[in-house]
């Protein structure tokens, strides 16, 4: 497959923009940005391949319940009566890279998703389906507060935005059909056994098209957007120039507003003098109103909030 042209500023070019690379922006808007305009990707991790193969065999199982009209025993079993969509695009909206599609005016961003299955509710609304496979103790019930959690709330939100702009009716309520593997088992034996729940979930797209119009303006913009807090790849390479420099290499990161090198912020009574062109005194008391920063710009007054 050819690989993908990177965004150009403020290009007439439809761009198309996965949900999975919206959730990217979600977490991290410089990642993101470094991606789709500089073609700087996140380091890829291993794919999980035993998940695929649920994900395989549950859709070949509920495609004959599509072509009957009927409900899956496993539904049954949960108490839901919900059908599954029998719909001619069914096979382009699972389809990797082609999936659901709308081109959003506004951005002239297209944007598109694979769904994993629609259903259908006894009012004629398509119901959005994620299935979702792991291994613990015991089934899982519920979703958490984790931040993987969130974004699989933002997953059925996307497809819901989707499929309502291409003038389906969709339900407000998505499922996660959730099969745990058994990890208590005494032997392997060739064979996992899974217990499977269905979690419902309300959910809100409110924030897709301004979260689109924010990546719009972030592409469109000259230098590079913050950090997201918790991203991981940015702090790794923050710290990873501070422990390098600290090394004899300059690898100090530089301000995403000015383009200065920033300085390490050290807060309180540091034992000795300072070398001021790599560190900035920050003062001797921390209040919870008091900045947190690890890397700070003092020719802009910009820090990289770690908090």
């Amino acid at each position: 497959m050819a690989k993908k042209k990177p965004y150009v500023q403020y290009q007439e070019e439809v761009f198309a923009i996965s949900r999975s690379k919206i959730e990217n922006f979600v977490q991290c808007p410089r990642c993101f940005v470094l991606d789709r305009r500089h073609k700087v990707a996140v380091p890829s991790g291993p794919s999980f391949t035993i998940n695929s193969a649920v994900d395989s065999l549950l859709k070949k199982e509920f495609d004959r319940h599509r072509e009957a009209g009927t409900v899956h025993p496993v539904l049954k079993e949960l108490g839901c009566d919900l059908v599954p969509l029998k719909n001619s695009n069914m096979d382009v909206w699972r389809e990797n890279f082609k999936g659901v599609r709308y081109l959003h005016e506004p951005t002239n961003l297209e944007i598109f998703g694979a769904v994993d299955d629609l259903w259908v509710n006894a009012d004629g609304e398509i119901v959005v389906v994620d299935y979702k496979a792991t291994a613990k103790a015991t089934p899982v019930e519920e979703l958490g507060t984790e931040r993987w959690h969130d974004a699989y709330r933002r997953q059925i939100e996307v497809y819901q935005w989707l499929l309502r702009q291409l003038g389906y009716k969709v339900s407000t309520t998505g499922y996660w059909l959730y099969e745990t593997a058994r990890n208590t088992a005494d032997e392997f034996n060739q064979k996992l056994d899974f217990d499977a729940r269905l979690i419902a979930y309300e959910g809100n797209t409110d924030w897709v098209e301004p979260t689109l119009d924010r990546i719009k303006d972030a592409l469109d913009h000259d230098g590079l957007p913050w950090s997201g807090d918790d991203c991981e790849v940015c702090k790794f390479f923050d710290d990873r120039a501070f422990a390098t420099s600290n090394q004899g290499e300059e690898l100090y990161p530089h301000c995403f507003v000015c383009g200065e090198v920033k300085k390490k912020a050290i807060y309180g009574m540091p034992s000795g003098p300072l070398d001021e062109s790599r560190f900035e005194t920050m003062g001797c008391i921390v209040s919870i109103d008091s900045p947190n920063a690890d890397w700070i710009c003092r020719k802009c007054e910009t820090g990289n909030d770690e908090s």
